[in-house]
């Protein structure tokens, strides 16, 4: 018997044991080879599987991998590179996408959870917006910025215009700090002053700013912030000038 033909019929059962129990039966080096199937159509991608696991440490790391280290693997092509690469961002966001129809954000503990997913893999540091319902039902999840994107007024003007197109009274506000404290810098504290005085203008409520980092999760809410920059929307209104107070920062 040929090898083409061993490896054929190898194939051939293995795609009958998914049809019968499901992919999630399968080991996870027999998951990974099965995925390479059409992009290596001449080779027994069983050690190229276990070859990946061994490289990269788990059936996880293999996924989370980019493309061009993937590809440094014996007889893995470019696209099975590209491929594998892809499947954790798809993933991600059919997983934000669930959270979005799903969950209510309506107790820190579930902001928290909830923001940690989107800004799950972010290299940059990355701020998003989401936007709730009165009963914390997500409405909208939008990008304010990223790294180096650092004017705090051009991205509450972004914020504002944000609550306005999506007719929201109620917002939250997150933002990952890479490889670094969630303890908020300068930056982070004076966004924050602003965009309270610039929503409650609107009527729109600010439920708080978490902030993701290595160490955990910040909340200004939690932390008593908000309260206090209550006081931003007075000074603002009586003078046009925001209090500026020492903050620690990163």
């Amino acid at each position: 018997m040929s090898e083409a033909h061993m490896h054929d019929n190898h194939r051939q059962r293995m795609r009958a044991r998914i049809a019968k129990n499901g992919i999630l039966s399968l080991e996870d080096h027999e998951i990974l080879e099965y995925l390479l199937y059409p992009f290596v159509p001449r080779k027994d991608t069983n050690p190229i599987a276990h070859n990946l696991i061994a490289k990269f440490g788990s059936f996880d790391a293999v996924l989370g991998a980019d493309a061009k280290a993937l590809r440094l693997v014996p007889n893995v092509t470019d696209n099975a590179a590209l491929f594998l690469s892809s499947l954790a961002e798809i993933t991600h966001k059919v997983h934000k996408r669930e959270m979005s129809d799903k969950v209510r954000v309506d107790t820190y503990e579930r902001a928290v959870e909830y923001m940690t997913a989107v800004l799950e893999g972010e290299k940059r540091e990355k701020m998003v917006a989401l936007l709730v319902d009165n009963a914390g039902r997500v409405k909208q999840a939008c990008e304010l910025g990223r790294g180096g994107e650092s004017d705090c007024h051009i991205r509450v003007n972004e914020l504002v215009m944000l609550t306005q197109n999506f007719r929201c009274n109620y917002v939250y506000i997150a933002h990952n700090h890479p490889g670094i404290t969630c303890q908020p810098s300068y930056s982070d504290v004076e966004f924050t002053k602003w965009a309270i005085a610039a929503l409650e203008v609107l009527g729109v409520k600010f439920l708080d700013h978490i902030i993701i980092g290595r160490d955990g999760a910040y909340s200004f809410k939690k932390d008593g912030d908000l309260e206090r920059f209550k006081s931003s929307y007075v000074d603002f209104i009586d003078n046009g000038q925001l209090t500026n107070e020492p903050r620690r920062g990163r």
